[in-house]
């Protein structure tokens, strides 16, 4: 028995033992030599095993576990005393130093706070899914679809439900006040439900209310219904007129569901009847989303959808070609969603990291300059008893500080720019809307922090760990780095300046850019032109001759107004990015029937006045006259690049046009100059392959009736803001229930389509200068740093004849040395970066050669800066102050 119990003692020592090897080793570097005297004392124990008494191995067992419960409890609290006392040893480092503490922490919160409010935008828009039911299961079909073609779709697919809609439509309610233009999209009635969305007061729609007789039926969005109706509930039930059709409102949405756009203010069921072939097959197409069935992957859906639409091809009333929307695809909904935006937000986001690394590499430098100014310091601890690991802990702990603290400044300078950073990108994405800061975001700090904080302490803790404590205790200087630490502080230095070189380079390319775009001329001119868009009430105003006189009337006396010159309107204005598309069959290409469908030509309705009014000039033929009526020959004018694409070398006067539908062509009788009608930048859609312009009595549209909403166009020699009252009192006075919109300069609207490139050139602009900025104080900042320690150096030079002018120059060279080696990285880096904003740029390549000359000029620019000061310091040194400096 005795014996059994000794085997068990000893089996319980060599497990104690073989603890003992791996946990101390671990947990207590700095105690390793007493745990290997300790497990050297124990095995010589364990060999004699059999020849011990028995107190003796009960007292060998109790010092085992003696040992065993130190290594494992109170070491680990010596642990967190010693990490306690390292943070308040660096607190009270940090005060005593606060010119440093202050630089360190305020480059670490431009940094750090341009990434969190960046990636904030990112997080909501790329990483986090979309605010819906099962989001990863939700798709979207691309290209537009008409009606008959959608119900075929939610009639035959297996693999997923299928749901319609439109986005931005635009609807006129009265009877609630002043009469107000609201922004709305139609959609099926399985929409809601199809994304798991829940109304906050009321329903959403039900199956078949999408159908003739059930429509009549509206939602609010929470928005509209606060500002519109006061955020009454009892508006659930009750009628609202929406463009003369009084609406059933049966649902209130919460306030941040805004699908398929923030701008949405309420949406109404489309309708699905076929007794309607033109709204059914011919126009009012509309975008699907789906949501895959359980197992179904997008491939399976796209393979299905093109077997679907080879099916319902054959339905069509009139012919298409075999491929029609052949390159229809099933896409992530998140991917659809956020395209247009990713690529702009990972370009901004690595333009923040680039700044992040410059400041890192900034603070890093500072840090090994104030390591040196530490060598008695660090020398004497170590000679009290702290091993290297102590003294590199103490140095990482302070840099982990220091970057918490900068993180939190940051992120108070994140919350307060991020509303900006929301401002100056597109505001038609509800997901960039939706970006906040959250707990994501607060995650996403703590790690920068701590991450930046060992990448900006590694370098000075372990130029620490290399101390020669002899010397260091010896020498009375404290400005002695050695050869390493300033290497390393040059190497930093470097690499901020390659850095900087790319994103100012960037900067450099989208400014170029922006004014090459804004030099573009848009074909028309801008300057004191108002506008004012009218929507006339869809009932009772049902007859042409009706909307013919209102707007007679509105122009007549809008050219009564003060300070009008010229007076107009169009269907459209240059710039709004409206596209009033029609099919039609040009003289001299015909159509091959099944092989290829009618073009599509931007088509303008417009009064005599309207090139006139905009300055267009008239290139041949006549413009529009008031003999050009209703009841006239059916005329037409085409602009210069549809007459050169059409009738190059010809003379296209007497030329027809005729829109698909109508039986009569229409008459070439002007050809005017071109105008930009989609954006500055002269991109429109692929699908629109020709314009044209009608007088507005002659004018259709694709539901084939007369436009109703006309924009208002005055050329006047006052402010918009003088007119602007008389305009709006002018619409009321004719009809009380005509909604108008803000009046507003054509010139706004070239602003504002220039506005997603100055954008993106006034962020890159200002990460590029912050990263000069820090580069500069940190070549500064080396070659002060570098001066000062060689001042015994220079009073030997001093001594032996050099002269101040070559002391100076000895001193500058340093600082170029230091530019021009990162300006070469910089430049040969930025030829490979600059390639991913190729899509940015208008009228510039990716390689201009000016825009890198200039950049070169300028951080050469920035190395005599950097170095004149310390330069000019070392030229005046006295030789024999300088000899007694060591």
């Amino acid at each position: 028995m005795q014996q059994d119990e000794a085997s068990k003692l000893k089996a319980h020592l060599w497990l104690i033992h073989l603890i003992g090897i791996i946990v101390p080793r671990r947990l207590r570097a700095d105690w390793r030599q007493e745990w290997e005297a300790e497990l050297r004392f124990r095995e010589m124990l364990l060999s004699e095993w059999d020849n011990l008494n028995w107190q003796t191995k009960l007292d060998l067992l109790r010092r085992s576990l003696g040992a065993f419960w130190d290594a494992l409890v109170l070491q680990p609290r010596r642990l967190e005393d010693e990490m306690f006392q390292d943070l308040r040893f660096g607190v009270r480092m940090m005060l005593k130093n606060p010119g440093f503490t202050f630089i360190t922490v305020l480059t670490l919160s431009l940094g750090i706070g341009a990434n969190t409010a960046i990636f904030s935008l990112v997080n909501r828009v790329l990483i986090q899914p979309l605010p819906y039911a099962q989001p990863d299961q939700l798709v979207r079909v691309t290209e537009a679809y008409p009606k008959g073609a959608i119900v075929a779709l939610q009639e035959h697919s297996r693999t997923m439900a299928i749901a319609a809609y439109t986005t931005d439509s635009e609807f006129n309610l009265t009877g609630q006040g002043e009469a107000a233009r609201l922004v709305g999209s139609r959609v099926s009635a399985n929409l809601f439900t199809l994304l798991g969305a829940q109304a906050r007061l009321g329903r959403t729609f039900s199956g078949g209310e999408d159908l003739p007789e059930r429509d009549n039926i509206v939602i609010l969005s929470h928005w509209l219904w606060q500002n519109k109706f006061d955020g009454a509930e009892t508006i659930i039930g009750r009628p609202i007129m929406i463009d003369g059709v009084a609406r059933q409102v049966v649902g209130i949405m919460p306030p941040e569901f805004s699908f398929p756009s923030p701008k949405v203010q309420m949406w109404l069921p489309v309708r699905f009847d076929s007794r309607d072939r033109g709204e059914y097959w011919e126009f009012g197409w509309m975008s699907l989303i789906g949501r895959l069935h359980p197992g179904v992957t997008p491939e399976q859906a796209h393979s299905e959808l093109h077997t679907l639409i080879a099916d319902i091809i054959p339905r069509f009333p009139y012919l298409v070609p075999p491929d029609w929307n052949a390159t229809s695809t099933v896409i992530s909904l998140q991917e659809d969603l956020t395209r247009d935006l990713r690529g702009k937000l990972l370009l901004l986001l690595a333009a923040v990291i680039c700044v992040l690394l410059i400041a890192c590499a900034n603070v890093a430098s500072l840090l090994l300059a104030r390591v040196a100014t530490r060598q008695r310091e660090m020398a004497v601890r170590a000679a009290l008893g702290a091993g290297r690991g102590r003294l590199v802990r103490q140095l990482l702990t302070e840099s982990v500080l220091l970057a918490f603290i900068g993180g939190g400044l940051g992120l108070v300078l994140a919350t307060s720019s991020l509303s900006i950073l929301k401002s100056v990108l597109p505001s038609d994405n509800f997901l960039l809307a939706a970006a906040a800061i959250d707990w994501q975001v607060f995650a996403y700090v703590a790690a920068l922090a701590i991450l930046t904080g060992l990448v900006f302490g590694v370098a000075p803790a372990l130029s620490a760990a290399r101390l020669d404590l002899s010397s260091a205790l010896k020498t009375r200087g404290t400005h002695h780095t050695g050869l390493v630490g300033a290497r390393l502080r040059s190497i930093l230095i470097v690499g901020e300046v390659t850095l900087a070189v790319a994103l100012v380079i960037g900067a450099g390319l989208l400014i170029k850019s922006l004014w090459r775009l804004s030099q573009e001329n848009p074909g028309f001119r801008p300057e004191q032109v108002v506008a004012m868009r009218v929507y006339p009430p869809q009932s009772p105003m049902q007859e042409r001759a009706a909307y013919l006189a209102l707007y007679d009337e509105l122009l007549r006396r809008a050219r009564n107004i003060n300070g009008v010159d010229e007076v107009a309107a169009a269907s459209t204005t240059p710039l709004s990015s409206e596209l009033p598309f029609l099919p039609v069959e040009v003289e001299g290409h015909m159509l091959i029937p099944g092989q290829r469908t009618a073009p599509l030509f931007w088509a303008g309705a417009i009064t005599p006045d309207y090139f006139k009014t905009l300055n267009i000039p008239l290139l041949s033929g006549r413009a529009f006259a008031e003999a050009d009526s209703e009841k006239a020959e059916p005329v037409v004018m085409v602009s210069a690049a549809t007459a050169k694409q059409y009738w190059h070398g010809e003379n296209p006067i007497g030329k027809h046009i005729r829109i698909v539908w109508e039986a009569q062509q229409r008459t070439i009788i002007g050809v005017v100059g071109d105008v930009r009608q989609y954006d500055m930048a002269g991109k429109s859609p692929e699908f629109i392959e020709g314009t044209f312009y009608m007088p507005y009595s002659q004018s259709t549209n694709l539901n084939r009736q007369l436009p109703t909403a006309l924009t208002l166009i005055l050329r006047t020699t006052t402010t918009a803001s003088q007119v602007a009252g008389e305009l709006r009192n002018l619409a009321l006075s004719v009809n009380p229930d005509l909604p108008v919109s803000d009046v507003y300069l054509l010139e706004s609207a070239v602003a504002a389509s220039v506005a997603p490139s100055r954008s993106l050139m006034w962020l890159f602009t200002g990460f590029g200068a912050l990263a000069l900025l820090l580069a500069a104080i940190g070549a500064y900042g080396v070659v002060s740093y570098a001066t000062t320690q060689r001042t015994f150096e220079i009073g030997v030079r001093m001594a032996f004849g050099a002269t101040p002018r070559r002391v100076f120059g000895l001193v500058l060279s340093q600082s170029f040395k230091l530019v021009l080696t990162g300006l070469i990285l910089g430049m040969l880096a930025s030829f490979m970066l600059t390639r991913l904003m190729e899509g940015f740029l208008y009228g510039v390549t990716v390689a201009d050669p000016l825009t890198f000359i200039g950049v070169g000029f300028l951080l050469l620019a920035v190395a005599l800066l950097a170095g004149y000061v310390p330069a000019r310091r070392a030229a005046r040194v006295d030789p024999l102050i300088a000899l007694q400096h060591e």
